[in-house]
């Protein structure tokens, strides 16, 4: 009876834990967050997707390194969208990153790949220019809804900026050093937490 319950117990703990997770990464919806939060989360979400969704066998050990230059390809899909003035945020930017790794990860299973980076690359860099039109209206539907709804919420208050706006200024000096702050914060803090408690 003892291990059923804690069987149960941890795997509440488990859930709670996973749902605390997503919850954080999912942070960066929230244009009220702080620009650099926002950006850790989103990249943080991007990693997970694609460590989840993609085969990594190929990689073997490197799968981290792996991950993490894939990442920072995706962020330049980002920076495409915000060069041509489309600011998806939120769930349309989660849905077509989604979509672009879905689509490596369904040429992945029918064996074409036989190059995983250079594939993966071409892919990313072609994203935005294949699905243009898409894009651009759905950028336009989402601009025309998004400030309706905005404009009666806040009644005038300025929002946050989108990822496409927080990717473009990542290169800005003021953004990055905001960024390392907040990346040995969090390091802090995983450090402090990993820690046994004294007594």
């Amino acid at each position: 009876m003892q291990a059923y319950l804690e069987e149960r117990d941890n795997r509440a703990a488990a859930e709670r834990h996973k749902d605390n997770r997503d919850d954080a990464e999912l942070a960066w919806f929230n244009g009220k967050e702080d620009p650099a939060a926002r950006l850790l989360a989103f990249d943080s979400w991007a990693r997970r997707q694609l460590a989840t969704r993609l085969d990594w066998t190929w990689a073997g050990t490197a799968k981290d390194k792996r991950v993490e230059q894939c990442r920072l390809q995706l962020n330049g899909v980002v920076r495409h969208l915000f060069k041509r003035g489309w600011l998806l945020d939120g769930k349309r930017l989660a849905a077509r990153i989604t979509d672009l790794i879905n689509a490596v990860a369904a040429q992945q299973e029918k064996g074409v790949i036989r190059d995983f980076w250079p594939y993966f690359k071409a892919s990313v860099d072609r994203y935005v220019g294949l699905n243009a039109e898409e894009l651009r209206q759905e950028a336009m539907e989402a601009g025309v809804h998004a400030g309706q709804m905005f404009a009666q919420m806040t009644k005038g208050l300025p929002a946050g900026p989108s990822v496409p706006e927080l990717e473009a200024q990542r290169t800005e000096e003021t953004l990055r050093a905001k960024l390392a702050g907040k990346r040995r914060q969090n390091a802090r803090k995983q450090a402090n937490a990993g820690q046994l408690p004294l007594l």
